[in-house]
């Protein structure tokens, strides 16, 4: 029987890639995102806005119905303005935890009282490196960040206890087709090389694959001894 995988910000850069990778390793997909697109019929699609704690319960209700297991999940969801400015409004950090701290918290509240009876999940929420160094990133995106990695430490230490492995990843600068890097550096593209060069040790950006497989690697056999632990994959910004 396939395992089957729930991602959350599925149809959009990193979460899209990660919910194809996982397509075409075998895996029975499910994606929720706050817009809907068109999918191949790979992929169970749903639509929720997750900063709701509402909506979300009654999207995994709903998910809970076709699906009785859910052996893996991917926490993609997130957003960030893409200026930076050092006084940031109520509404934009609100915005920022909406998007980037309480779409995740629902989904794991909502996720354990719809699938109770659930063990041996194991999830994987998707961070960024802003949340433990000052970059050019929105102060409200890093703070909001910085919270969910630790909330989310606080939170493997207790779901242990039902089985359920938990862990981080910071990804660096992704460069993927569309995404913000690919259309920064077709604009100038001396600029960009030069940042990197200055930034990041290994002079190179990440590719998605990396997230991919580190993900894979935590729901395997090897990642059943891991939880509440941070893997940073940024060729070496935050050193």
């Amino acid at each position: 029987m396939r395992k089957k995988i729930l991602i959350t910000g599925g149809n959009k850069n990193l979460g899209e890639f990660l919910s194809n990778y996982f397509i075409d390793n075998d895996y029975e997909v499910i994606t929720i995102s706050k817009k809907s697109k068109s999918r191949n019929g790979k992929v169970n699609s749903y639509n929720c806005d997750l900063s709701s704690n509402i909506k979300t319960l009654k999207i995994l209700k709903k998910i809970k119905k076709k699906f009785s297991k859910i052996d893996f999940i991917i926490s993609c969801a997130g957003e960030s303005k893409k200026t930076f400015t050092y006084n940031e409004s109520l509404s934009n950090w609100e915005r920022a935890f909406q998007n980037n701290f309480f779409s995740f918290t629902n989904l794991v509240d909502g996720y354990l009282k719809t699938f109770k009876n659930n063990r041996n999940t194991k999830i994987v929420v998707i961070s960024s490196i802003a949340s433990i160094k000052i970059t050019n990133a929105p102060i409200t995106y890093s703070v909001a960040k910085s919270a969910l990695n630790f909330y989310s430490q606080i939170k493997a230490k207790h779901l242990a206890k039902k089985k359920i492995n938990l862990n981080i990843i910071l990804p660096g600068n992704i460069m993927m087709k569309n995404n913000n890097w690919s259309k920064k550096i077709k604009k100038n593209p001396n600029k960009i090389k030069k940042y990197i060069k200055k930034n990041v040790p290994l002079n190179i950006f990440c590719n998605p694959i990396q997230i991919a497989e580190m993900c894979k690697y935590l729901f395997g056999k090897s990642g059943e001894g891991i939880t509440g632990s941070i893997f940073t994959i940024d060729a070496g910004e935050t050193l």
